[in-house]
């Protein structure tokens, strides 16, 4: 169990229970004996992931709610399964103002294009400085006059697919182990291959956080710009995760398998689906945490990366309501 950032980790098995106006852990054995108890003090904590098998009762869960605290539920392979998030008094109020105007930026064919180019600009320009900052060759150039041509969200997402593949492409010239983690493919739902477990693991990782933050907004995390919402619940997370997920959740990858974090024996198999082992995931984990918590400097202001993303909430958020001009964040 890692904690830091206002986060914390369930990683092995065990129960989640409300005692004395407080959260616990208890820690199983393998035959789900109590091994440990553990507090987690209620008023440092915003969210939870449970990846582990973890029990949890109602009269928790209301507690849990009362407290505004996210949870994010994993299965027993590592994979996203859904979001709690406690609709109470008091969380944070929604406007309806803002939510009229956020469908109605939707609706306009206009302003929803500008929105999705923008943040696919974002996402371009983004993981194309990374390849410059490690010194390889990418013609963006192409994808960005692609993008400028797209008239429809169907051609932005066309040329999104395009950027992608070549910019994963240039991954085998940035990660050294190029037997372990040379990029193929990428797989999804289950990934195939270690380097696809990594990114998949990261990326939803990034997603939860930019999730988190939009719940701290005014802003409806089920109306996105670039990702339809109409089939799925959530879609404005992975709007806006585009511009944070090379800036983050890829240089968090090429720093744990260039400098040996994630090796061969970070993995194991289980029904022929690969998975992290739980010294893995806390490697991982750290190493998100310690990037989310660093600052960075706009302007005159010294931001966290959570912070960051919660500033590019509300520059959508003030496009939407005030019609202004929006500018995804550019990092490198």
């Amino acid at each position: 169990m890692t904690k830091s950032d206002r986060t914390h980790f369930l990683i092995t098995n065990g129960r989640l229970r409300r005692q004395d106006n407080n959260l616990y852990f208890d820690r199983y054995d393998e035959d789900d004996n109590i091994l440990s108890s553990k507090p987690l003090p209620i008023k440092a904590i915003d969210e939870i992931y449970l990846l582990g098998k973890i029990d949890i009762d109602s009269y928790s869960i209301a507690f849990i709610a009362h407290n505004n605290i996210l949870l994010h539920f994993f299965s027993h392979f590592g994979t996203f399964r859904g979001n709690f998030f406690p609709n109470s008094s008091n969380s944070v109020n929604k406007s309806g103002f803002v939510l009229l105007q956020q469908l109605r930026a939707f609706d306009d064919e206009v302003h929803r294009l500008h929105i999705a180019k923008k943040i696919t600009r974002g996402h371009f320009i983004n993981g194309a400085n990374n390849c410059k900052k490690y010194k390889v060759e990418f013609d963006i150039e192409i994808h960005l006059d692609s993008l400028n041509k797209a008239k429809t969200i169907g051609e932005i997402m066309a040329s999104e697919g395009a950027f992608q593949k070549n910019y994963y492409q240039s991954w085998n010239k940035i990660i050294k182990n190029q037997r372990l983690f040379k990029f193929i493919k990428r797989t999804k739902q289950p990934p195939t291959d270690k380097i696809n477990t990594l990114i998949s693991y990261v990326n939803t990782r990034i997603y939860n956080i930019v999730l988190s933050e939009i719940y701290k907004t005014e802003l409806d995390p089920r109306i996105g710009f670039l990702h339809e919402p109409n089939y799925r619940s959530l879609s404005l997370h992975l709007d806006i995760a585009e511009i944070f997920k090379p800036i983050i959740g890829d240089n968090i990858i090429f720093w744990l398998v260039n400098n040996g974090e994630i090796t061969a024996k970070s993995f194991k198999t289980n029904s022929g689906r690969i998975r992290f082992t739980n010294d893995a995931i806390k490697s991982i984990e750290k190493s998100i945490i310690k990037r989310m918590t660093e600052q960075t400097i706009i302007g005159e202001q010294k931001l966290t990366w959570r912070q960051v993303i919660r500033r590019e909430i509300n520059q959508i958020k003030k496009s939407i309501v005030e019609t202004s001009e929006y500018s995804p964040f550019i990092y490198g």
